[in-house]
């Protein structure tokens, strides 16, 4: 029985297939094509099956991180969609929320407002009413509803969104009209907002099923080819997707939500992570994954990464739960320039996968911080990245032309300087998930992946302080193992909006049964046995007044009045954590009620065997560490074994990365074949 992750990156798609004996992991990166993601993915799939000569039969699960939803949205490439809302509300998504997250700088005169989502002409009303008790004062009237429906379909239009007012409170109106659409226009991909977000906010509502429909039909028919494109292959397990918040799903129910899916690649490497604090013991960690276009970092706490449930994309609003991830433009691919008044840029823009950076050898003419590595010494030019034979010239020349020489300086100086700039950028990205969050980065260990995470590493976590570095096995494939471990993963929630003092345990108790109930079904449906199924029990609570919510653990079980009145105390305590205040005199607000519903489905890394020999390098490398240029060891990772450690100044290289280690830097091999860095300080 094998495993097998895929995760679909900018630059490259990485393939990993994992045994269950000692030895049994292959990982493979090809290039990821833009044009058909499926490409490359398939290409991946056929590339590891001919190395690992394992039969397509013998593998019993795939687990795939996609980024065609969040492609999708950035191209504009979604299905031409129609929305339909409550009389007197259709320009719900032009008004927007201007005083809140969807404007950078409230007092610009040329804001500009993104394309719309559903252009007005396909924006139509139901003469129809639910008042935000749930009491309904006008119902659907069927044939108004038709023929708005009708109207929508001759227009052409591929998906169509339904949010109508107060449906979180009660949904039967907006359920009608998503019931009538199915069975009478089926070729239309319809969604609703109960079924999406059923929560107060009617902007973020509406914003967030409009997105799911946009998606709909586009991600819909990639999971499915894509589920026969595995079959077609001899694999007979079919394919769970990554969604956002870290937990895996069946195809169809990505099919129907395809909005949960819009961070699934960035997603998989932060849910490895957890699961590998979980097995080291270590709650508390941040997550830094360097890949070809951006930097994304994550915090982990208390074994449990960190979830949002307010995104904004392409500055849509987006209300799912989230794995919070801050993105910034600073991966290998980034591309370094000098402006007109001498100021030197590392990123947004990147070369990406094509042409990518020009040590590549592919036609690419900027220069970018993985030509900088090289150049340094840092990476190696021979069978790197995926198979590439880096072109240590070409970098130079690019760094020459576009950096050095309008800046005045050697190329080597150029090089350090535009690394310097991406550790920096890197560090305060970090920053901003601890310490802009009322953390300390200094309590947490750093664990790095993707192509870039070791070779930056040391570095950054220098700059913050940080003392322990984290560099799992294949760190260059992460994302793709986290399709491995992930477990089946499902949130629920419901409204309550209620003052905490004025809530009694028979209002609470009633509705976290009713989601309990509905996640074991779920759960059930996808195969996973009740002693697998895990429940977590959550509270959005705020002051009566904000407009943030913080999310509260809840205990399980019947709730009494005094476990209502401890939510008042352990949400003053968190709000005094993150905001350092309280509101002593001001009634906490309920919010919301969630539930987790965790199937645990994910796999388990193969055992390995120890050796108390020391390592011996493999050769020597010239690099350029600060203002010194040095002949250090090399050692290859493949050949380091359990309980070897490799002090500094080295490098330790395997296929899709390097790890740096500096003067006083000290890397121990544990016993899951991580490497655990020392930092001097």
């Amino acid at each position: 029985m094998f495993r097998l992750g895929i995760d679909v990156g900018g630059t490259f798609t990485d393939v990993i297939l994992m045994g269950r004996k000692p030895g049994e992991v292959w990982a493979v990166k090809v290039p990821t094509t833009p044009h058909d993601p499926s490409v490359g993915l398939m290409d991946g799939i056929q590339r590891i099956l001919e190395v690992s000569k394992v039969e397509p039969h013998a593998v019993t699960f795939v687990g795939h991180g996609t980024t065609i939803a969040t492609n999708l949205l950035v191209e504009g490439k979604g299905a031409k969609t129609a929305l339909i809302a409550t009389k007197g509300f259709r320009d719900i998504l032009e008004l927007r929320r201007g005083a809140r997250h969807d404007r950078a700088d409230l007092y610009d005169m040329f804001f500009d407002q993104p394309k719309m989502l559903v252009p007005r002409f396909l924006r139509r009303e139901l003469d129809e009413r639910t008042h935000y008790d749930g009491t309904i004062s006008s119902p659907i009237d069927h044939e108004e509803l038709e023929n708005v429906v009708k109207g929508l379909s001759e227009e052409g239009v591929e998906a169509i969104a339904i949010s109508l007012l107060h449906s979180y409170r009660n949904r039967e109106n907006e359920e009608k009209a998503v019931q009538f659409c199915r069975e009478n226009f089926p070729d239309i991909f319809s969604t609703a907002s109960f079924e999406v977000n059923p929560e107060i906010l009617e902007y973020e509502r509406t914003s967030t099923t409009a997105l799911n429909a946009t998606l709909g039909p586009r991600c819909s028919g990639y999971i499915w080819s894509l589920e026969k494109g595995v079959g077609d292959q001899g694999i007979p397990s079919g394919v769970h997707l990554m969604q956002s918040n870290g937990g895996l799903t069946r195809p169809q129910e990505a099919a129907n939500t395809p909005v949960t899916l819009l961070e699934s690649g960035p997603a998989g490497g932060v849910t490895a992570a957890s699961k590998l604090c979980e097995r080291l013991g270590i709650a508390n960690a941040i997550t830094g994954d360097v890949g070809g276009t951006t930097f994304d970092v994550s915090l982990i706490r208390d074994f449990r990464p960190e979830v949002r449930t307010l995104s904004e994309l392409e500055r849509y609003a987006v209300r799912v739960p989230t794995i919070d991830i801050a993105s910034i433009g600073a991966g290998g691919g980034s591309i370094a320039s000098v402006d007109v008044g001498g100021g030197l840029h590392v990123g947004p823009k990147s070369a990406g996968a094509d042409p990518g950076p020009a040590c590549y050898g592919r036609g690419g003419t900027a220069a970018t911080v993985t030509d900088c590595n090289l150049i340094l010494g840092y990476l190696s030019g021979e069978g790197m990245l995926g198979g590439y034979q880096l072109d240590r010239a070409a970098a130079e020349e690019v760094v020459r032309v576009n950096v050095a020489e309008p800046l005045g300086m050697s190329v080597i100086e150029a090089a350090r300087t535009v690394r310097a700039v991406a550790n920096a950028n890197m560090a305060q990205a970090m920053r901003l998930v601890t310490i802009e969050r009322g953390y300390d980065p200094r309590d947490f260990a750093y664990i790095c992946f993707g192509g870039g995470g070791p070779v930056h590493a040391v570095d950054v976590a220098r700059e913050l302080e940080v003392s322990l570095v984290i560099v799992p096995p294949f760190p260059g494939l992460f994302s793709a193992l986290g399709m491995l471990v992930a477990d089946m993963l499902h949130d629920f929630q419901s409204p309550v909006m209620e003052n905490l003092e004025d809530l009694t345990c028979e209002q609470v108790n009633p509705k976290f049964e009713a989601l309990e109930k509905e996640a074991f079904r779920r759960l059930r449906e996808s195969g996973v046995p009740d002693d697998a199924i895990q429940l977590q029990r959550l509270a959005d609570c705020r002051y009566l007044g904000q407009a943030e919510d913080i999310r509260l653990d809840v205990k399980s079980g019947t709730l009494t009045a005094d476990d209502i009145t401890d939510l008042t105390e352990v949400f003053a305590r968190e709000h005094k954590r993150q905001w350092n205040f309280t509101l002593p005199d001001r009634p906490v607000l309920l919010v919301n009620l969630r539930l987790r519903g965790i199937g645990q489905v994910g796999g388990t890394v193969t055992e390995v065997i120890a050796s108390s020999e020391a390592p011996e390098p493999s050769g020597e490398r010239r690099i350029v560490i600060g203002e010194d240029v040095k002949n250090v060891p090399v050692y290859q990772r493949s050949q380091l074994a359990v309980g070897q450690s490799v002090d500094g100044p080295a490098i330790i290289e395997e296929p899709s990365t390097n790890m740096i280690l500096d003067q006083g830097d000290k890397a121990q091999v544990d016993e899951e074949l991580n490497l655990i860095v020392n930092v001097r300080g």
